[in-house]
């Protein structure tokens, strides 16, 4: 049983140091592209933000419209 984990665990430190050459031979402009997509992501986020809270709000005030009107 030792053996295994053993193995597992020489395993994962070797896959984690694959992931680290490979993120070391990337070049700059994968960087700068991320980032961009980021901003972007961002952008659209601070549009539809807004929209979504007016219509969020229209649809709370309808429920209680709905709500009061069916009391009276």
């Amino acid at each position: 049983m030792n053996a295994i984990k053993n193995l597992l665990l020489t395993l994962c430190i070797m896959a984690t140091l694959g992931l680290q050459s490979a993120f070391a031979a990337l070049p700059a402009t994968v960087g700068t592209t991320i980032t961009a997509i980021a901003e972007d992501g961002q952008d659209v986020f601070d549009l539809v933000f807004p929209v979504v809270g007016v219509f969020l709000g229209l649809a709370i005030i309808i429920k209680l419209f709905k709500r009061f009107t069916n009391k009276v």
